[in-house]
């Protein structure tokens, strides 16, 4: 649960615009980790403070251990 509390002050200190790419081995946390967090960061996207989304190269979010968080 620390991790999640982590990211939460991490992108209330971002500055509006301002992105912030995270990755499974920032976080050293495994792919399904990862997963369940994308999946957890995704659903507090929809609350409007910051939109998150998938590297454009990886182009899907199955399998993907990285996603760009941008502040509004």
């Amino acid at each position: 649960m620390d991790i999640l509390n982590q990211i939460s002050s991490q992108i209330a200190a971002l500055n509006s615009g301002e992105k912030w790419h995270l990755s499974a081995q920032d976080l050293f946390i495994s792919h399904a980790d990862f997963h369940s967090l994308s999946i957890y960061i995704s659903r507090e996207a929809k609350k409007g403070q910051f939109s998150v989304s998938s590297p454009a190269l990886l182009g899907s979010w199955v399998g993907s251990t990285a996603v760009t968080i941008t502040k509004h």
